[in-house]
């Protein structure tokens, strides 16, 4: 990655030796390419940097934070230079997408991101590069880190589910080798299609990742599998590990903090096991976490364009889009659909989102719905004293849709 200056010279980053910086900004990439990754462990050098001690699990925590540094002002046009680096940084690393998602995410080519995530990460460079190195963190400074980083994570991505299956067998895929080094077996066992959980995806590997880890390290040899299964509203992951290593996980922070954050349970008990394959004592470590079942949310609204944008800004979310472009249809399909909220349209052919919305609350099945109305038309006082849930106005990004749907169905 070559570093130069704007009339093309190459940059002396040290004020002595450039070499310096290109050994840095080297390590900074390895980094960023494993940020998701707890068993990667950077440069010591580059540790320091970061300021904490060499070897930390944590290390992936003031990288996240430097990026989130980026962050433009909030009156910086969303068109602006600094913002469009900010979010190439933030959907390949911190969210973890790849090249073809980011670049749909941010609506430009693979090859334009390549180019604006090469500029990002000399961007995010010069950034730790002009700051001082910071002394290790202690103990209590890195879990406050730990908070704030998984704060503004739940908050980059609001109503975020994750596939719980599919999270697992990346998780295996990952660390199976490490374990197997050691002669731990992990491997993937009966797993429930179609769990979603109300959690980042990120969050969730790390807890995965953080509880095996640990696990592992009182395992000399046996295995360890990996179930998933759900009760009622609840999620449960499920590590059976075999000869029985350890009554209890002793006290880990990280993973206490982790599930903290995300309302998560953990549990560890002893059981006898008659199966052949095995006998003998083994510990059963369960996670619990709340599913997310899917919201169905009626968008009623003539314009089939905005229809598209809806469904890219709920992807990954607990929210499917269903679409009605003719409003005169909307209580029939109220009754086809049951939809859990409506985002109503005001501006509508034949009949205008005011007297849809008149129509809802005096249906049964629409007295209680949340309703959003969403309209270049400011008039948030006359939506909500005809019974609107709440008011979205137009044009309408994804952190807004997101919101207001959030706000009217808390109880999911």
């Amino acid at each position: 990655m070559d570093t130069r200056t704007e009339n093309g010279h190459k940059a002396d980053m040290t004020g002595y030796n450039g070499s310096l910086y290109e050994g840095f900004l080297e390590a900074l990439q390895a980094a960023l390419n494993h940020l998701n990754d707890p068993a990667f462990r950077p440069a010591p050098a580059f540790c320091q940097r970061l300021g904490i001690s060499s070897g930390r699990p944590d290390w992936a925590v003031p990288l996240r934070q430097a990026i989130h540094r980026l962050q433009p002002s909030t009156d910086a046009p969303p068109q602006s230079r600094s913002h469009r680096l900010y979010q190439v940084l933030l959907q390949r690393y911190i969210h973890d997408a790849t090249q073809e998602a980011a670049a749909e995410q941010l609506g430009i080519t693979a090859r334009h991101l390549r180019r604006e995530q090469n500029d990002a990460v000399q961007a995010l460079a010069r950034l730790l590069w002009a700051e001082p190195p910071l002394p290790a963190a202690q103990p209590e400074e890195w879990s406050a880190q730990l908070r704030e980083e998984l704060t503004a994570l739940q908050r980059s991505a609001p109503a975020a589910i994750t596939d719980a299956c599919e999270t697992i067998q990346r998780v295996v895929e990952l660390l199976a080798p490490v374990m197997a080094s050691s002669g731990v077996a992990l491997r993937a066992g009966e797993l429930w299609p179609g769990l979603a959980v109300a959690v980042q995806t990120t969050g969730l590997r790390q807890v995965m990742v953080r509880a095996i880890t640990e696990w592992a390290r009182h395992l000399s040899s046996g295995h360890i599998e990996i179930s998933a299964s759900q009760t009622g509203g609840e999620v449960r992951i499920s590590l059976t590990g075999s000869p029985a290593p350890i009554e209890h996980l002793p006290g880990d922070p990280l993973l206490e903090e982790l599930l903290s954050q995300f309302d998560g349970t953990l549990a560890v008990e002893q059981a006898e096991e008659q199966a052949e394959e095995q006998a003998g004592a083994v510990t059963h470590l369960t996670l619990r976490l709340k599913a997310a079942p899917p919201l169905r949310v009626l968008v009623v609204d003539d314009n089939e364009d905005l229809h598209h944008f809806y469904r890219r800004f709920v992807t990954n979310t607990r929210y499917q889009i269903t679409s009605l472009t003719d409003g005169e249809k909307l209580l029939e399909t109220l009754e086809t659909v049951r939809p859990d909220a409506v985002v109503l349209d005001v501006m509508l052919p034949t009949v205008d989102g005011w007297e849809l919305l008149t129509q809802l609350r005096q249906h049964p099945l629409g007295r209680s719905l949340p309703v959003l109305v969403c309209s270049v038309i400011q008039e948030e006082e006359l939506a909500r004293a005809l019974g609107a849930s709440g008011y979205i106005r137009k044009p309408v990004g994804r952190r807004s849709l997101l919101e207001a749907l959030n706000a009217a169905l808390p109880e999911f």
